[in-house]
Order: C-alpha cells, then sequence, then structure tokens
C-alpha cells in the first residue's frame, strides 16, 4: 500500500520534458537566452549608463569610419587619381582598408576596456582573436597589392604587436598567443591573397572581411558574458582618450595606405 503510494507521488512530481521546455520560454517563444540577448540590445541602445564600454565601442567605430573613408576620399580626389589605373589597381582595397581598421579598432576597445578583467584563458583568446584579425587582413591587402614579402612583414609585425600589446597585463601566456597568432595571420594572410591572384580574389576578399567582422562580434560578445561580473567596475573612458583612439586609427589606415601605393612591390605584381 505504502510503496503505491509513493509512485503516485513520484507520477505527480514528474513532468514531462516538453512542459519543461514549455515553461522555460517566455510568451514570446524565446527561451531564457534569447530573452537575455534581447534586453542587452535593449540596454545597448539605451540613455542609460549600461554597456557604456560597448556604447562607447560604437562610436568609436562610427567616427573612425567616417573620418578615415572622408581622409581616403580627398586623398583618392586629390592625388591618387592622377595616378594611372590607381582606381582600378587600388580602388576596392581602400573600402578594405577603412572596414578592417574600423573592425580591429572596435575589437581592440573592447578588449582595452575589459582586460584588466581577464584571466589568464580569456587574456589568451583575446590576444589570439586581435592577432589574427589584424595580421591576416593587413597582411592579405598588403599581400594582395605589393606581393608576398612586404604583405608577409607588415602584416606579421603589426599583427604581432597589436595582439602583445592588448593583453599585456594578462600574463606573458596572453602575449606569447598574442605574438604567435599575429606572426601567423600576417605570413597566412599575405600568401592567401597571393596565392589566388589569378583565383577569385575579387570574391574572396569580401567574404574574408564579412568572416572577421563576425570573428569581431563573437569575441565582443564573448569578452561581456564572460566579465559579466565585472561589469560595474568597468571606467568609462573620457573624450580625450576616444580622440586619441580614433587618431591612432586614422594614422593607421593612411600607413596602409601609403603602404600599398608606394611599398616594394614584387616581380610578380608588375603584370598585374
Amino acid at each position: 500500500m505504502m510503496s503505491d503510494i509513493n509512485e503516485t507521488m513520484n507520477d505527480e512530481n514528474i513532468v514531462e520534458p516538453e512542459e519543461k521546455i514549455e515553461e522555460s520560454y517566455s510568451a514570446g517563444g524565446c527561451g531564457p537566452e534569447c530573452t537575455t540577448k534581447r534586453h542587452a540590445v535593449k540596454r545597448l541602445f539605451s540613455d542609460s549608463d549600461e554597456m557604456h564600454a560597448e556604447k562607447q565601442m560604437l562610436q568609436v567605430g562610427v567616427l573612425a569610419f567616417l573620418l578615415i573613408l572622408g581622409a581616403l576620399a580627398a586623398l583618392y580626389f586629390g592625388f591618387f587619381r592622377t595616378i594611372p589605373d590607381f582606381g582600378a589597381r587600388y580602388g576596392t582595397y581602400l573600402i578594405y582598408i577603412t572596414v578592417s581598421v574600423v573592425t580591429a579598432g572596435v575589437g581592440i576597445w573592447h578588449v582595452k576596456a575589459y582586460r584588466h578583467t581577464f584571466n589568464c584563458s580569456l587574456g589568451m583568446m583575446a590576444g589570439m582573436t586581435i592577432g589574427m584579425i589584424v595580421g591576416f587582413l593587413f597582411g592579405a591587402i598588403i599581400g594582395a597589392t605589393n606581393g608576398m614579402f612586404t604583405g608577409s612583414v607588415f602584416g606579421m609585425f603589426l599583427g604581432m604587436f597589436t595582439g602583445a600589446w592588448c593583453t599585456r597585463n594578462c600574463g606573458v601566456m596572453s602575449v606569447m598567443e598574442g605574438l604567435m597568432a599575429g606572426l601567423m595571420g600576417g605570413l597566412m594572410g599575405a600568401m592567401t591573397t597571393v596565392m589566388m591572384l589569378n583565383d577569385n580574389l575579387a570574391i574572396f576578399m569580401p567574404l574574408l572581411i564579412g568572416s572577421v567582422v563576425v570573428i569581431t562580434g563573437g569575441m565582443t560578445v564573448m569578452i561581456y558574458k564572460e566579465s559579466a561580473e565585472h561589469h560595474q567596475n568597468i571606467k568609462k573612458s573620457d573624450a580625450y582618450e576616444m580622440f586619441s583612439f580614433v587618431s591612432l586609427l586614422f594614422i593607421l589606415a593612411i600607413l596602409t595606405t601609403l603602404v600599398m601605393v608606394f611599398g616594394p612591390k614584387s616581380a610578380l605584381l608588375a603584370v598585374y
């Protein structure tokens, strides 16, 4: 008799898996993870002080994009247009430089804002991502226009520097990860575009940059979620710091453009 009562009580406490799933979902058919994302997006575009690091990251990205795009357009119509076949050879790469600098810049800004909260593993992941993004993108762009040597050197050293600098306070393992990712990314980026000069490079470049944009977005989400307990301790940057960072991105874009146009070129690129 007692065993029958216990079995009845256990059966009443059992909830079917489908019922559990339905109870965990909101009225709009969105699970807890989706609901959290919606709330984060609302906070990102609200007037409150929440997510100020992410809001400033977007502001830096927009300002840098407009400034760099305007400066490169002025250079093109004021000077570069007089160079024979400049538009056909370098026109699209000016756009790639703008998007690449802005993408790398917003990622670096976000890492810079949170890096004092990183543990070793998160610092290694951030250093690897930044080093790879910067090294591969700029190595690929300069490799496609100047050849393997110039692209490899430019992308390699730029990726190694940024990857190590971003996470330098997270320990020597994070610095090493940034250095190795920058080294590998710079070499692989230049080699990839040089090998694809006769194989739909014009189609590949937008796909490459789009993929890197997605990776950068994933990195920012990872940092925000993994540093949830430190959100209240993230310092809000002032206007001077934002202006200085945007100026550095502007200098990087101009430097990359000058290397692309006037830097040494391999014999292979002489026929293009």
